[in-house]
């Protein structure tokens, strides 16, 4: 197992590459077309709410490429067995670069975050993007947190198999930027519309809410499907879960995965019906739910990062199937 440093790098580094995926897939498929059907009234937290979200996106964005520099500093130290400052002086970091698949998954990587950035640079507070850009946008968020399946075990597994496993990891990371990450602006507008109670700003809390429902019952299908083919090819057998490392940590990742999975369950089946018929009669009922999506949110925020925190360690241990193999 690697040190605290690289785990906490590999941490932070999915973490702020999943809330960039997230922002970009929520603009893109959940509050545009929300905005888009209520196009004859003006929201007028709109600005502010893109204006803050803008900020936490370039944060997102600027952590995500020194956290990455980091990971790949981390990994060249660990390999050669030198120290920061010699990797860097000797040209270790930049054969890893340059030279292997790591290197090559990163400098994809790099060039994702500058188009990444211009298409932030090209977001207006008040229309958002153009349709077309909306998509292209998307796009690029689920290629920067996709292709992170290539640093991880799936990189390393060979043939049709690894093919398999890199496509599941692909999803998987996707469907976790896609949920996960999109907490972070759905809880945002959610505080937009409690700070800023109306008719209209509620009604788009709403709709809202329940389109990223639907995204998140594809998103928590796939990551189940996803996450059980990676478990069989990892961990290879129930054993595994509980003789090695990888496999317990795996366990405790589950748990709260499932605990996550309760709380988005309560919010689906309880608190968005609350909105919906508090909406529909236009009551102060609506706010009160509304505050509690919001507060839901943040319990499901702090656990996907714990989750985070252990895919950063996951993947520094080696999985049952490699030590079965050893």
């Amino acid at each position: 197992m690697l040190s605290f440093s690289f785990i906490a790098t590999r941490a932070v580094h999915f973490a702020s590459t999943v809330v960039i995926a997230g922002i970009f897939i929520f603009l893109a498929f959940v509050e545009a077309p929300v905005l888009g059907e209520n196009r004859d009234h003006t929201w007028p937290g709109a600005a502010a709410f893109h204006s803050r979200l803008l900020g936490i996106a370039w944060l997102s964005l600027a952590v995500s490429i020194v956290s990455g520099a980091a990971w790949l500093l981390l990994v060249a130290t660990n390999i050669t067995g030198s120290s920061l400052a010699q990797v860097i002086s000797d040209g270790s970091a930049q054969t890893l670069l340059t030279r292997t698949q790591f290197g090559h998954t990163w400098q994809a990587r790099v060039v994702l975050a500058v188009l990444l950035a211009a298409a932030l640079l090209r977001f207006n507070r008040k229309a958002e993007w153009r349709p077309a850009e909306r998509f292209v946008a998307a796009a690029l968020a689920t290629g920067f947190v996709g292709s992170l399946a290539w640093s991880g075990h799936g990189g390393a597994t060979p043939g049709l198999r690894g093919e398999a496993h890199l496509t599941a990891d692909a999803l998987h990371l996707i469907a976790a930027g896609a949920w996960i990450g999109g907490l972070v602006p759905l809880r945002l507008l959610l505080s937009s519309v409690a700070q800023a109670a109306g008719p209209l700003g509620v009604g788009i809390a709403r709709d809202v809410t329940l389109r990223f429902s639907t995204l998140g019952i594809a998103a928590v299908a796939t990551l189940i499907v996803s996450g059980l083919f990676n478990t069989w090819i990892l961990v290879g057998s129930v054993s595994g879960l509980v003789e090695f490392q990888y496999g317990r940590l795996l366990l405790m990742k589950l748990a709260l995965f499932g605990v996550l999975l309760a709380v988005a369950a309560f919010n689906r089946l309880r608190l968005t019906p609350r909105l919906v018929a508090a909406a529909a009669n236009a009551s102060h009922a609506s706010i009160d739910a509304v505050r509690r999506l919001k507060r839901n949110c943040l319990v499901e925020t702090a656990l996907g990062l714990a989750i985070l925190i252990m895919v950063g360690a996951l993947g520094t241990i080696s999985p049952g199937m490699h030590m079965h193999g050893s």
